[in-house]
């Protein structure tokens, strides 16, 4: 190994470490800052003295109901709306992320390049890594002394930045991306026009992710993705080196990534420390604390006004006046406001059905050509509540269309029990009639008077002239509401809901959620609402390859029943690999095998402990140990050399990101044993340092 390597591996390391501490004292740097904010639609107020700090790597929920300006807010920060009053001010080259903002890919452009062209500026390196290769190679470079060093010079540090920014893994990181966010390998080289709009929606996240933002702004994220996909952006954006805004109302997803809320109510803003179950917890301490304000507040006038009343007239008549006087000026606390929800919301059945509700049997579905899934059995029994999970497009609103008879099973049997009335909320809410108005809609359901369908709308939050609006013109939210009006009349005793809290804001989330809880009818349920399905579900199916797995209990049971099988399945591969590497070892087949990827993958353990005895023990003082030590550490810092620059052939083949599996594990491996290799410059200084 050249003398110089280490020395000038020891400078690199030194300017690292310069650079993470100059990071690390800029962590609490402010890249964005509201003061004063208001917004304003003609003499409708949105929000007024809005204030607040964004820092860098912030993670901030943005919460509220439907309505009270969240979308405007970022509609503001992003410069597509101008603030009525109020300032924003952001630090100098700050780059801002947001799904709106991403362009549509070109006509033909396949997913998988619709992403990777997000890495332009990797990829414009790796182009002027190859022409500078070639530079070197030509006689003329190579005959001109000075040439070749400011060619090697220049190639020298755009490498490094390459490294740095992640060029030997462009590939993998852009598949990562994509099967995190539910696609699959087929879909990769699909035309990106010929996408539905949830997976268009998906590729536009897809690749606001994979540029490095400083601040990334997300409006409603997990809308459109299953629960592994919402899971996977979970872990992402927690790990997310920028600061992340997003408004949500998924209040697991909030819980998981958040350190501060945003909470926009009436008009204001009112920040909170920690995540949303803090929030919630902060919440209802204040409210409690102002409840407790106002009845002493009341207390106190009602005991001056009932003294008033008793001695206006009487000998004490001039301190009654005076007690007047003093009410009169009294500055009173403000009745405390409950946040606007869903009331009195509860489903009543017209009649109980059987105990024994539902049962399938070997029952299969499957469109022409197309299987989803067969050999389903399941007894439902009255007052369950069963969760029905698994990726988009994997069936679960099919089987609805078959217990509803809207679509005939492939095979097997559906038997209701006695007394049992279903009915079905649609996730598309396909049903609802765009020209008919609210009134209209309510009173189809069942007849009754304009002040009775007023009265049941008021309790789903449409008051006053909203009754006469059409149903065509209602958002997302106000369509949902509508559909659980409708629900709430049908008297059923078996509900199949289909995504219920798309659309619904945190507050009536919980008002459903109470109201489904004391439900005594029986409940199957399609969720990616989490903390939804943790309140409610009994049992779980999961509909995974085109069957049906059950696991009892909540969501959480779930969760944790899954973790305990995967990590069994993870710690039985370990021991096959241990026992794979032992017999290879025995054989000496893995001789000589430096050079290929499975070989630098599967040796990264070799030396892992080499010498690190002595590499943070006591000075050598032997001069003979000292020797023996330098010489091993020199030759573990040459085999790593060698294996990391396997791993980088391998990176830079394109054939190796053919298979998604063997880039993941080849990217791994390259990161191993960079770490090693930075180890065992570490233990090297430390035997330098002992002379």
């Amino acid at each position: 190994m050249p003398g110089g390597a280490p020395i000038f591996a020891r400078a690199v390391k030194n300017k690292r470490q310069k650079i993470k501490g100059k990071m690390e004292r800029m962590s609490n740097r402010i890249i964005l800052q509201g003061k004063n904010l208001a917004l304003n639609y003609g003499a409708r107020r949105i929000f007024e003295h809005v204030t607040f700090i964004i820092h860098e790597g912030d993670k901030v929920g943005l919460v509220g109901p439907n309505g009270a300006g969240k979308t405007s807010l970022f509609r503001v920060l992003t410069g597509s709306e101008e603030p009525s009053e109020g300032s924003l001010s952001w630090t100098q080259g700050v780059r801002v992320g947001y799904l709106q903002q991403v362009r549509t890919p070109p006509a033909g452009q396949t997913v998988f390049a619709a992403a990777l062209e997000e890495l332009a500026d990797i990829l414009a390196m790796r182009a002027e890594i190859s022409h500078l290769e070639q530079e070197m190679e030509r006689p003329e470079t190579l005959a001109d002394e000075g040439a070749l060093e400011k060619v090697m010079a220049e190639y020298a540090d755009l490498v490094h930045r390459y490294e740095e920014g992640g060029g030997y893994g462009a590939e993998a990181k852009v598949r990562s991306v994509l099967r995190g966010l539910g696609f699959s390998e087929d879909d990769f080289s699909l035309p990106a026009e010929v996408l539905s709009g949830g997976q268009k929606t998906r590729l536009a996240l897809a690749r606001l992710l994979l540029r490095p933002y400083d601040l990334l702004m997300l409006d409603e994220p997990t809308n459109h993705l299953d629960i592994a996909a919402t899971e996977w952006l979970e872990d992402y954006l927690r790990d997310y080196r920028g600061a992340v805004l997003v408004i949500s109302h998924d209040r697991y997803f909030l819980d998981k990534i958040c350190s501060r809320i945003f909470h926009l109510e009436r008009g204001s803003l009112d920040v909170y420390p920690g995540n949303y179950s803090r929030f919630l917890q902060l919440c209802e301490e204040a409210l409690l604390a102002q409840r407790r304000a106002y009845a002493k507040d009341q207390r106190e006038i009602a005991r001056m006004e009932e003294y008033i009343r008793r001695n206006k007239a009487g000998v004490n008549a001039k301190q009654a006046r005076g007690r007047e006087t003093l009410l009169a000026r009294r500055a009173r606390i403000a009745r405390p406001v409950e946040s606007r929800s869903l009331q009195d919301l509860k489903f009543v059945p017209q009649t109980s059905s059987a105990e024994q509700v539902l049962v399938l049997r070997d029952l299969a579905a499957a469109y022409p050509g197309r299987p989803l899934f067969s050999g389903l059995d399941l007894t439902v029994k009255r007052g369950e509540c069963i969760a029905i999970l698994g990726k988009n497009g994997a069936g679960k609103t099919s089987l609805f269309r078959i217990l509803l008879g809207e679509l005939p099973p492939a095979g097997g049997d559906v038997l209701f029990g006695l007394r049992v009335k279903p009915a079905y909320y649609a996730q598309e809410q396909e049903h609802l009639n765009g020209n008919d108005t609210l009134l209209e809609a309510i009173r189809s359901m069942r007849p009754m008077t304009e002040e009775q369908a007023r009265t049941l709308l008021g309790r789903f939050l449409f008051r006053g002239d909203d009754v006469f609006k059409k149903v065509g013109v209602l958002s997302g939210g106000e369509k949902s509401r509508l559909v659980l009006a409708q629900l709430f009349l049908t008297g059923a005793n078996l509900l199949l809901l289909d995504e219920p809290t798309n659309n619904l804001d945190i507050g009536a989330k919980e008002a459903l959620e109470e109201a489904l809880a004391d439900f005594p009818g029986t409940l199957l349920v399609i969720s990616h609402d989490r903390f939804f399905l943790d309140r409610l579900a009994d049992r779980v199916l999961e509909l995974a390859d085109g069957r049906f797995t059950q696991y009892l209990g909540n969501y959480s049971d779930y969760r944790a029943k899954k973790a305990e099988q995967e990590g069994a399945i993870k710690e039985a591969a370990q021991r096959a690999a241990s026992q794979g590497r032992s017999d290879e070892h025995r054989t000496g087949s893995g001789a000589g095998s430096a050079t290929k990827v499975s070989g630098a993958a599967a040796s990264l353990s070799d030396g892992a402990s080499g010498g690190t005895a002595r590499s943070k023990g006591a000075k050598l003082t032997n001069p003979w140990k000292r020797e023996q030590a330098l010489k091993e550490a020199e030759s573990r810092i040459a085999s790593l050399e060698e294996r990391l620059k396997a791993l980088t052939e391998a990176l830079a083949d394109e054939s190796t990101y053919r298979d998604g599996e063997q880039a993941r594990r080849t990217q791994e491996a390259y990161e191993q044993v960079r770490r090693e290799l930075d180890d065992a410059y570490s233990q090297w200084e430390a035997v330098v340092e002992s002379m």
